[in-house]
């Protein structure tokens, strides 16, 4: 009884676990190998110029216009505390 018990499992073993545990492994493979590529030549370069654009922008626009304003209200602040 068990050798045919054995039998059974190591022909379900061998036949069906290991080529299904053999294909989800190709697959995941596959799958990493996708991202992998995408992440390095897609997503990657991708960001790193959103991360340059709003560098940018905020370098040489935002920051400028912050520096403008707080200009202003120092002048301002001067003013009126020479008026007061």
């Amino acid at each position: 009884v068990f050798r045919g018990i054995a039998a059974v499992v190591t022909w379900w073993w061998q036949n069906i676990v290991k080529r299904y545990f053999a294909l989800v492994r190709t697959a995941f493979r596959l799958v990493a190998t996708v991202a992998r590529w995408l992440w390095h030549n897609v997503h990657g370069p991708v960001f790193r110029g959103i991360g340059k654009v709003i560098s940018w922008w905020w370098n040489n626009i935002v920051k400028r216009y912050f520096n403008t304003v707080k200009a202003a209200i120092r002048t301002l602040a001067s003013v009126f505390r020479w008026l007061w």
